[in-house]
């Protein structure tokens, strides 16, 4: 992230905040690794309460133009058996939600619930993918207050 300010660049308008006001800032409360840990931990709490036997294969984007492409933030490909889930410049509690609404679609796929008009807003599939990921999120919030940086 690029900022342009009085101070120069973003390091230096850090340093004098906390050498003003005393106060640390940060990028990320939570450092990468944590990050990483606490999705596979979340992927894995989804899988359990979504009755997955495995998973698809979980990438995660830093690559803005790929939301842009999609107009979306995931994606689930049923026949690759993939998520992507794009994280730039998002909260690590939003981007777990959308880890669990393209999971709940891969559970709709594996029940034969998914047709062709199901990305469709406002259909069946989706709603229900929309509210499980909200409580799937929630729940497993619950456990890891950690998500809420």
């Amino acid at each position: 992230m690029k900022v342009f300010n009085k101070y120069g660049s973003k390091e230096r308008l850090f340093e004098v905040f906390q050498r003003v006001n005393n106060v640390v800032l940060n990028e990320e409360v939570l450092p990468k690794e944590r990050r990483q840990e606490i999705i596979e931990e979340f992927v894995q709490y989804c899988a359990d309460e979504l009755k997955l036997e495995d998973t698809p294969e979980l990438e995660i984007s830093y690559d803005n133009k790929d939301a842009q492409d999609m107009r979306s933030y995931g994606l689930y490909t049923p026949h690759q058996n993939k998520l992507m889930v794009v994280a730039v410049n998002r909260n690590l509690g939003d981007i777990l939600r959308t880890i669990a609404h393209e999971l709940v679609h891969h559970r709709q796929f594996l029940d034969n619930k998914l047709t062709q008009d199901s990305n469709t807003t406002g259909s069946e599939q989706e709603n229900e993918a929309n509210a499980m990921a909200g409580v799937l999120m929630r729940n497993f919030g619950k456990k890891t207050p950690d998500i809420y940086e």
